[in-house]
């Protein structure tokens, strides 16, 4: 599993999903053996040749701020490995610090240039940070069915947030020179 997650961190492809996988491949002789519904951030879809698998991921943007675009694409990342059983704690760790520090670079921003949103935007984060905490406190320890459950609980509340405040201070940042 980790080979291909690897792998699929260097084939991005940039080209739509339907067409690179109804058009360009058969082109060069790839058949497609099984695809997943390209929702906001399914990521792979397996394509073969000659026996030989390639794993092509299809990374929806989220923002045109660049940054911020980038480390929702991490964020996404980290909450596909806490759904990995084979996973160890420090992802939960990984992923608590990285949203932190994602958040802090929103908040400055919101703060320095006089964000009018900026209080429930932060009111938002704020939600989140309360979640993976209360998540994070469980001490029993997080078996395969309570990392699917973190990962898809987060990963629900961070498209809806992505997609809908987060679009708000995107505009705002854009229109202030910020990309």
């Amino acid at each position: 599993m980790r080979a291909f997650r690897f792998a699929c961190h260097f084939l991005l492809s940039p080209i739509a999903p339907s067409l690179f996988l109804s058009f360009i491949l058969p082109q060069v002789g790839y058949k497609t053996l099984t695809s997943t519904k390209f929702t906001p951030h399914s990521r792979k879809c397996h394509v073969t040749r000659q026996k030989k698998c390639v794993i092509v991921c299809f990374v929806q943007k989220t923002s045109d701020v660049i940054w911020q675009d980038t480390q929702h694409q991490v964020l996404f990342r980290l909450l596909d490995e806490v759904a990995e059983e084979s996973s160890a704690e420090e992802v939960l760790q990984q992923l608590h610090f990285y949203a932190e520090s994602h958040f802090f670079l929103e908040e400055t921003y919101m703060e320095l240039l006089n964000y009018p949103g900026r209080d429930e935007h932060i009111a938002a984060h704020n939600k989140f940070r309360e979640e993976l905490n209360n998540m994070l406190a469980d001490e029993s320890g997080h078996d395969a069915v309570s990392r699917q459950l973190i990962s898809t609980f987060l990963r629900e509340w961070l498209k809806r947030h992505i997609f809908g405040i987060d679009k708000e201070l995107e505009t705002f940042l854009l229109s202030h020179g910020v990309g």
